[in-house]
């Protein structure tokens, strides 16, 4: 049986996982509305300190399975499609394979804001708007995934009967 897919009780969000969360995603949300100066590159790179916590946790240290990080397959996410379609839905431990893409996406997305933000503050690209733009445009893409996130969050809550929010809040 997959790691992500077993039913054992240990299926609650570690403390690590948890603060990591929240922490970039406050971090995330106060840089969208403050959008430049030395707060919004304090938080961007605190945001990166957290990801790269996160992933550490999950390659090395995860006391849960549901805290593990995992590649899903293709094979996996088109039968996640399928379940979300007939509604009869394996129940994942941890994130299911179109939730853990998008974790990636997201982070990857953090990652390379924090590099187009100091890359457009050095000497070489001062006054250059290309890096700037690169940034917003990330920035957008970033914001469009925590949409997509927030809606997918609510829409396995409903189809699972769980609430996934709570469980991110309490373990």
């Amino acid at each position: 049986m997959k790691a992500n897919l077993s039913k054992s009780a240990d299926s609650a969000w570690s403390l690590t996982v948890r603060l990591t969360h929240w922490a970039v995603a406050a971090g995330v949300m106060v840089n969208f509305f403050n959008e430049s100066g030395y707060m919004h590159r304090l938080l961007g790179y605190a945001c990166i300190v957290f990801v790269l916590l996160r992933l550490a946790d999950g390659l090395w240290l995860a006391s849960s399975a549901a805290s593990r990080l995992f590649v899903p397959k293709f094979a996996d996410v088109r039968l996640h499609l399928h379940e979300i379609r007939t509604g009869q839905l394996t129940d994942h431990h941890g994130h299911n394979p179109l939730g853990q893409l998008a974790v990636y996406v997201m982070w990857l997305l953090i990652m390379l804001l924090g590099f187009t933000g100091w890359l457009s503050r050095t000497d070489l690209y001062w006054g250059e708007d290309l890096p700037v733009q690169i940034h917003e445009m990330l920035s957008n893409l970033l914001q469009a995934m925590v949409v997509l996130h927030l809606l997918a969050v609510l829409l396995m809550s409903g189809l699972q009967r769980k609430n996934l929010i709570k469980a991110m809040i309490k373990g």
